[in-house]
């Protein structure tokens, strides 16, 4: 019962973890607007290599290496500049003539490699892994040994799997039923917010010079 209860709250961890509206969500929307649940899902999937490569360095000790101010300040920096570009190309893409045509593109290496890029640069993401997950690693291997800990651990990524094909497969199969101006007030809106949060990460950036 136990290790039910524990995979429950690995999974609930990792739904929590993608869930909150944030850079990653925001173009895994706007990604499935124009491409559809592909070009959504590849750029979720991209975060999540980013999420597996962080555990894995966890595991292996280095936390202590990539919570150096040096590190944090280049995070921070990459960080402001992918989403400010990124958000940039999102409202440009809103007020363009040829919106529906762009509808039917589809760039599953670019979704990819954005979703890898947003999340290695985006400094929530880092506090999660190195800060929640790391606290709550460091209780589980109290209790249980190295490699259960890593299985449990493999829930979080389930979690959030569970919930980027959620997203995925809403904003394909809701696109369609909505009209051109709506999906440009929605892109618009998700370019918007990532503009924020490069703004607010700027802000970091400057702040810890």
């Amino acid at each position: 019962m136990d290790g039910w209860i524990m995979i429950v709250q690995y999974m609930v961890l990792g739904i929590s973890l993608a869930a909150p509206v944030g850079p990653i969500n925001l173009e895994m929307i706007k990604r499935g607007i124009s491409g559809g649940f592909w070009s959504s899902w590849l750029v979720g999937l991209g975060g999540m290599t980013v999420d597996l490569s962080f555990m894995l360095f966890i595991f292996w000790g280095l936390t202590p290496y990539l919570q150096k101010e040096g590190v944090l300040l280049t995070v921070y920096g990459a960080g402001a500049l992918m989403l400010l570009w990124v958000g940039f190309q999102s409202v440009k893409q809103s007020f363009s003539a040829t919106f529906g045509a762009q509808m039917d593109e589809t760039r599953s290496h670019k979704s990819y490699l954005t979703g890898f890029l947003i999340a290695m640069t985006n400094p929530l993401n880092i506090i999660f892994w190195f800060g929640v997950y790391g606290s709550t690693l460091s209780e589980t291997l109290r209790a249980h040994s190295l490699g259960t800990s890593l299985v449990y651990s493999g829930f979080i990524l389930l979690g959030v799997l569970l919930w980027n094909l959620n997203v995925a497969f809403t904003v394909h199969f809701s696109r369609r039923l909505l009209h051109e101006t709506i999906l440009r007030l929605i892109t618009f809106s998700a370019g918007a917010v990532l503009i924020y949060f490069g703004f607010k990460f700027l802000f970091q950036f400057v702040s810890h010079l």
